[in-house]
């Protein structure tokens, strides 16, 4: 017999959600981290957009490519992957991506337990805003350090 929990459930309507901009990306926040344990996002970053090698200290990471190719940058080289692919960076694998292509790339991105990436998106959002968009690559460096990210 299944115990019943007073909980109830939340639901994001396919335009709804959180919308962060990320260094020109567009993320729209779909699931909280402090509720389910996990965070979830659709992303879309316009060509040539780049996240450089990093380790996450904590979260676990996934992509779920929906629209366009996106190279992964791994300890093992480079790989483009594409609609309907799944790419699985866990916790303290160096990694990052980019968008080689002419078209924007639009995917779903995951991270367990979540609550140090969310922040951290939400305070690149806040920075981004407050610069225009420029920022010193010291202060991404620290801005990453202070959520368990290391560039490089």
């Amino acid at each position: 017999m299944l115990d019943v929990v007073n909980a109830s459930i939340r639901t994001v309507a396919a335009e709804g959600g959180e919308v962060l901009n990320v260094f020109g990306g567009r993320m729209v926040v779909k699931t909280d981290p402090a509720i389910l344990g996990v965070f979830l996002a659709e992303h879309v970053v316009p060509p040539g957009y780049c996240v450089p090698p990093h380790i996450h200290a904590e979260d676990d990471e996934a992509f779920y490519i929906l629209e366009g190719e996106l190279t992964l940058i791994g300890d093992a080289g480079e790989q483009r992957i594409g609609p309907g692919a799944t790419a699985e960076l866990p916790a303290r694998s160096r990694h990052g991506f980019r968008n080689d292509t002419g078209a924007p790339v639009r995917f779903l991105v995951a991270l367990r337990p979540g609550l140090q990436g969310i922040e951290m998106f939400r305070h690149f959002d806040r920075a981004g805003r407050l610069t225009r968009g420029v920022l010193a690559p010291a202060e991404i460096a620290a801005i990453c350090a202070e959520y368990g990210v290391a560039l490089g």
